[in-house]
């Protein structure tokens, strides 16, 4: 008898991968910029797509084998771009309350 590989929608992907359709959806989108290794569906029609459940198995397993240390640290600000973004919502809270006031004092 002859296998037939199991075909999962999109929900059916995040539910095992215990995430949003919307993340199923960015990890697709930034596999398709060639970023990542999420594994892309095989096309069924114009934008709709299935994945073979082998596919999506594969994938939580190499995800089981990630070393959190071997990832890239996420770069930090400056000390001094810090700054600078602080005093801009300062500068931008500022107005907003100086408008209110206004407003206030108008009606």
């Amino acid at each position: 008898m002859e296998h037939t590989p199991k075909i999962l929608l999109i929900g059916e992907v995040a539910s095992r991968l215990r995430i949003s359709v919307a993340s199923v959806n960015r990890y697709l989108a930034l596999r398709r910029r060639g970023e990542g290794t999420f594994p892309l569906p095989i096309s069924v029609s114009r934008g709709k797509g299935r994945w073979l459940e082998s596919d999506i198995d594969d994938y939580i397993e190499s995800l089981s084998n990630v070393n959190v240390n071997d990832t890239a640290p996420v770069p930090l600000k400056s000390k001094k771009q810090q700054e600078r973004e602080f005093n801009e919502r300062q500068e931008k809270a500022a107005k907003t309350l100086a408008r209110h006031a206004r407003n206030r004092k108008s009606k």
